[in-house]
């Protein structure tokens, strides 16, 4: 198995967890959405970068924003988002970390180009390299389903990858 769901209900910990199992794994690479001072950013596990993708004062930025129910992201951080996860894809990583896929991703927005860039490299490198997805529980069927995942494993503790 080489696709994982880490799925558990929303604000249960699943990216603190996700973070402290990266920092363990040899070759894990990927970003990640902490939330950090009351606003989502983008961690770049690769470099440690972060960088703001929420924006909490929407009405008085100039920036382009993605919205998605009450939450308003800047569109320049999913591109340079999917920029890295297309960089870390050319490297074959041993794991391959997306924090997280649900409703812009269903819209086919937000990560969904590197999302199917992703499908497909893992489709192509088998068993030796592994794509984790993280998903909140109530959208875990349809996100499986939107992306047509038949062949993935679904997981709410991460220990059940060792």
């Amino acid at each position: 198995m080489s696709i994982y769901i880490f799925s558990r209900p929303v604000h249960s910990g699943k990216t603190t967890e996700l973070l402290k199992w990266c920092n363990k794994q040899t070759g894990a690479t990927g970003i990640l959405m902490p939330d950090i001072d009351g606003s989502r950013k983008i961690l770049d596990l690769a470099t440690t970068n972060i960088f703001d993708i929420e924006c909490v004062d929407p009405v008085n930025t100039k920036e382009l924003l993605t919205t998605i129910g009450r939450f308003h992201f800047y569109s320049k951080a999913f591109e340079k988002a999917n920029a890295i996860l297309l960089k870390a894809i050319a490297k074959n990583p041993r794991w391959l970390v997306i924090d997280e896929a649900g409703k812009l991703e269903l819209e086919s927005k937000g990560f969904y180009p590197a999302i199917i860039n992703a499908l497909q490299w893992q489709e192509t490198h088998g068993d030796s390299h592994h794509l984790l997805i993280t998903v909140r529980d109530s959208l875990c069927a349809a996100v499986a389903a939107f992306f047509n995942l038949h062949d993935h494993r679904v997981i709410d503790k991460l220990e059940e990858l060792e």
